[in-house]
C-alpha cells in the first residue's frame, strides 16, 4: 500500500472515530472543514498558492458544513419530539 492511500485510510477512520461523540453541528463543520480544505488546495495549487486556498476553503466548508449540520440537527429534534409527543397522546387515550 502506497504513502497516499494509507494516509487517507487513517484519516477517514480517524474522522470517523472522532465525529462518535459530536453533535450535528460539529460533524457538519469537520466534514465542510475536510471539504472545503482540499478543494482549496486544489483551486489554490493552480495559483501556486495551494496553503493559502486551503485555509481559505477550510474555513468556508467549516462555517458552511456548521449551518447545515445545524439545520439537519434541528429538524432531528423536532421530528423526535414531535414523535415523542404522539406517543404520549396514544398513551393517555
Amino acid at each position: 500500500m502506497n504513502t497516499k492511500a494509507l494516509l487517507c485510510l487513517v484519516l477517514v477512520v480517524g474522522l470517523a472515530v472522532a465525529s462518535a461523540g459530536c453533535t450535528e453541528t460539529q460533524k457538519g463543520a469537520g466534514v465542510g472543514a475536510l471539504a472545503g480544505g482540499a478543494g482549496g488546495a486544489l483551486i489554490g495549487s493552480f495559483f501556486g498558492v495551494p496553503g493559502l486556498g486551503a485555509a481559505i476553503g477550510a474555513g468556508g466548508g467549516a462555517l458552511g458544513g456548521a449551518l447545515i449540520g445545524d439545520h439537519i440537527g434541528q429538524k432531528k429534534q423536532k421530528e423526535e419530539t414531535d414523535e415523542l409527543k404522539q406517543q404520549l397522546r396514544e398513551k393517555d387515550s
